[in-house]
This record gives C-alpha cells, sequence and structure tokens, in this order.
C-alpha cells in the first residue's frame, strides 16, 4: 500500500459516561489516578425563626450583663474588713472603717482602690502601710501597718504636763501613757503641744535617737532622759550618773561625742561628780570642752 494511504493513529477523545441519579462526569486518567470533578454542596438556608432566636439570646445577655454591673445589689459594696484586727488597733481599726463607710452602696468594680488608700494616708499620718483590696462581689479588704513606737515624751508647758508615747516620724500615738522600755524625752513649751502635728520633727528625732544609741554603745553608760530644746536647737543627754552632756542639734553629735571620747585621759566620766559636759563649742583644734564639776 502507497504511503499515501497509510493510516494514521487516532486521537483518543474522552467521553462523557452517563450515569443515572448523578450530574454527568467526566473520568480521565491522570497518570495511574482517576479524576473526578469535584461537585459543589448546596448550603441549606437558615429559617429566619432560628435567626431571630439568636439575636433575641444575644440581646437578653447583653440586657443581663447591663443590669449586673450597674443595677444590682450583687456587686454593690456591703462590707469593710480589716485583716488582722487586734486589740491595740482597735481605735484605728474603727475610725479606718468609719472612714471608708461612705463608700459602701456604691459598685466594687468602677471603685479605685488606689484613691482609697490615698484617702486614708490623708487622714491617719500615723499609718506607714495602707492597702485596700476588692473581694468579690461585695467586700473591702482593708490592711495597714503603723509606724513602731520610739520614744515617750513629757511635755511640759505653763499650764499642763502630759505624756504621750510618740511613733517614728513623731506623731503621738497613745496619750497619758508611758512605755518604760522606751527612751524618754523631755520637751518644754509654753502652750501645750498639738498633737495633730509630730511632736518632733522626723528628722529631729532620728538625730535624737541616733545620738543615744551612739553614746551609750561607745562610752557604756545608759541616758535616762533627753532634753531637746527646740527653740536654741540643743540636746542635752542625762546619763545614768546625774550629769548632762550638751550638744549642737546644728552638728552631727558623732563630731561631738568624738571630743568627749579623746578627752577621757583627762576626764574622768565615770567616777568624777560632774553637773554637764558642753560638747556645743568648736575649739580652733575642734577638741574643747567646756565642763563643769559639782560642788
Amino acid at each position: 500500500m502507497s504511503p499515501l494511504f497509510s493510516r494514521k493513529k487516532r486521537k483518543i477523545i474522552p467521553k462523557y459516561r452517563i450515569q443515572y441519579g448523578k450530574s454527568p462526569s467526566l473520568n480521565r486518567k491522570v497518570g495511574n489516578k482517576n479524576y473526578q470533578t469535584p461537585t459543589k454542596k448546596r448550603k441549606l438556608p437558615q429559617s429566619k425563626f432560628k435567626k431571630g432566636l439568636k439575636r433575641l439570646t444575644i440581646l437578653s445577655l447583653i440586657l443581663l450583663i447591663f443590669y449586673a454591673l450597674f443595677f444590682s445589689n450583687y456587686l454593690k459594696v456591703d462590707e469593710i474588713v480589716v485583716a488582722e484586727e487586734t486589740f491595740d488597733k482597735e481605735t484605728l481599726t474603727q475610725e479606718i472603717r468609719a472612714s471608708l463607710s461612705e463608700n459602701l452602696g456604691e459598685n466594687i468594680i468602677f471603685l479605685d482602690t488606689s484613691d482609697l488608700e490615698l484617702k486614708v494616708n490623708s487622714l491617719f499620718p500615723e499609718l506607714e502601710k495602707i492597702s485596700v483590696e476588692k473581694d468579690y462581689p461585695s467586700k473591702l479588704i482593708v490592711d495597714f501597718s503603723q509606724f513602731p513606737l520610739v520614744a515617750n515624751v513629757i511635755n511640759e508647758s505653763i499650764s499642763i504636763k502630759k505624756s504621750y508615747i510618740i511613733n517614728s516620724v513623731g506623731y503621738a500615738i497613745k496619750e497619758d501613757l508611758e512605755n518604760p522600755s522606751l527612751p524618754y524625752i523631755r520637751v518644754q513649751s509654753d502652750e501645750p503641744i498639738n498633737t495633730e502635728n509630730p511632736i518632733i520633727e522626723k528628722s529631729k528625732l532620728t538625730y535624737v535617737l541616733d545620738t543615744i544609741s551612739y553614746f551609750e554603745d561607745k562610752f557604756g553608760m545608759n541616758i535616762k532622759e533627753v532634753q531637746y530644746k527646740k527653740i536654741p536647737r540643743e540636746l542635752h543627754l542625762l546619763t545614768e550618773k546625774d550629769f548632762y552632756i550638751w550638744l549642737d542639734i546644728q552638728r552631727p553629735a558623732e563630731e561631738q561625742l568624738k571630743k568627749l571620747k579623746k578627752s577621757l585621759i583627762k576626764l574622768d566620766i565615770y567616777s568624777e561628780p560632774l553637773e554637764y559636759i558642753d560638747l556645743r563649742i568648736a575649739g580652733s583644734n575642734g577638741d574643747k570642752i567646756i565642763y563643769k564639776r559639782l560642788n
């Protein structure tokens, strides 16, 4: 047969295969796998009733939350509790609770506890620490600590004599009471002391207490009491040997007492009968002291 009439290979055209009950699909082989065109699934439309019910449920929850936050008594403060109440803090505890009583009935969520702490601190400067915490659903927990008690103060004025126990920032915490284990500071004034302010300024009080501690440690002699003279800015230490040591509050006490330490070679403060030793005056060499013996 001539090449003109030679047979050519026919291309195989894929055919649709009709399957009853299904959409016609085109099956063909790709490599060794059968390929079938995917069919899309139709979504069933939600009924209007279900959509409405869902919206109503969401709206009801929002209204319930709104009511609970703003109108319900469930979240209103109805109790103020002071942690670790003790007998010695009973009066102060009652006063702090009373200062916060105006917050009863307020919504606990919107209360700013830092504002409450500032409020209590401003009313009670004798407090060293104060914390106010929320205890849901309707309770406030207050915890506080006071500055430590550091000294007895005997105030002698023209009209009256009073005793106080003061804390480390100078405020009178107890009146007409004394604690023999604490140092004694005697303060003279024309008018009775105003206990709404510090009896002794904090920096001066620290100076007094540090001076007592330094003297007793370096000289092995106790201080019976201290006379604090605010106007002349002097400190008079009354020792257990019943003589006074005069100091200038404007100068470091350690510097003045070192002069006394050097003078012990010539002046026996442990056996000689003395009335006072004046360390306020600085000599040319800085070691000058003045003292007076008892007659």
